[in-house]
């Protein structure tokens, strides 16, 4: 079954609209304390940098097959040619991004400390961020990008990283394009729900789904009464809320309220779980599968990358090989 469905991914495109950055990893050896303050002096092991934010999904995808588009906005400056260079070397399709001068290509670097016998531990994150605001003119470039890019698609996924692509404007945009090409539209959502009225599919993490609703959501009885009123509230097609731990709970009116538990891996870092679950997600949806099948996927994909210090990308080998061990 998972076998045949994960071969459908290679027949099928998949357009990533969001907040893209580039992710900088430096990792050290702690060997004194310094004299300066009281903190460690780490020796340099090494550093590398990949796509992130609205960019890893993207690199999920064609991790597991699919083709994909990336709709975005960079700067002009080494780190919008950095993030390229590195997408398209992983063959992505990087004519959706917009450039423009006046912005700073965001760049988010992580220092770790590591040891022999223990995983790296992150002690600190510098952020190089640009305005959130888009300028109409950026606004009207991105929506061309869209529909340029959407007659090939099969699914358009919308990133929300809270850098500005997702305002109404492009939110609209990619909601009608959709509409009027007949193609699934999925969302990750950060912040506010009620954006996302008449999309295919939304994802949100716990947090999000007890702002949204002004409750804690604490036992599976909570989740249970609760998420069809929330999806109802939202407008959507179906709810997916990951829980971490708690596993994945969902709602659609099809199907109605399932929930799945976790996958039980050891835990490296949860960085990039919720990129992997939607890529996952927005796949096996756009490749003719149930809401309850894309959910028990790309949960099992979300508990391979946790096992990796960083962004990290299944492939289809991988993630056959632990859908097999937990079915």
């Amino acid at each position: 079954m998972y076998r045949d469905l994960l071969s459908r991914f290679r027949e099928l495109t998949v357009v990533v609209v969001g907040d893209v950055c580039l992710d900088r990893y430096i990792f050290g050896r702690p060997t004194r304390l310094s004299r300066e303050a009281p903190i460690a002096v780490l020796e340099w092991v090494r550093e590398y940098s990949l796509p992130g934010a609205a960019s890893n999904p993207v690199l999920n995808l064609v991790s597991l097959g699919a083709r994909a588009s990336v709709v975005g906005v960079t700067g002009e400056d080494p780190t919008a040619t950095e993030l390229t260079d590195l997408l398209r070397a992983r063959g992505v399709r990087t004519d959706g991004l917009v450039v423009d001068p006046a912005r700073r290509t965001t760049e988010k670097t992580r220092i770790l400390s590591e040891g022999l016998l223990v995983l790296p531990q992150q002690l600190a994150r510098i952020d190089r961020t640009g305005s959130s605001l888009l300028s109409p003119e950026r606004e009207a470039e991105l929506c061309a990008r869209i529909q340029q890019l959407a007659p090939q698609a099969n699914a358009l996924l919308l990133s929300d990283y809270k850098g500005g692509v997702a305002n109404a404007t492009v939110i609209e945009c990619v909601r009608e394009v959709a509409r009027e090409r007949g193609i699934l539209a999925t969302v990750d959502s950060q912040g506010d729900l009620s954006r996302f009225a008449g999309f295919d599919c939304v994802r949100c993490n716990r947090h999000e789904a007890e702002a949204a609703l002004g409750r804690a959501l604490t036992t599976e009885d909570d989740f249970r009464c609760a998420l069809p009123d929330l999806q109802g509230r939202v407008g959507c097609g179906c709810l997916v809320v990951t829980r971490d731990a708690g596993g994945v709970s969902f709602c659609s009116d099809e199907e109605g309220y399932q929930h799945i538990p976790s996958v039980h891996v050891p835990v490296a870092d949860a960085v990039g779980a919720g990129d992997t679950f939607i890529s996952v997600l927005t796949l096996v949806l756009a490749a003719g599968g149930t809401l309850k099948t894309a959910a028990h996927v790309a949960n099992g994909a979300a508990g391979l990358v946790v096992q990796h210090v960083g962004n990290a990308c299944p492939s289809p080998e991988e993630l056959l090989r632990i859908l097999e061990e937990h079915e």
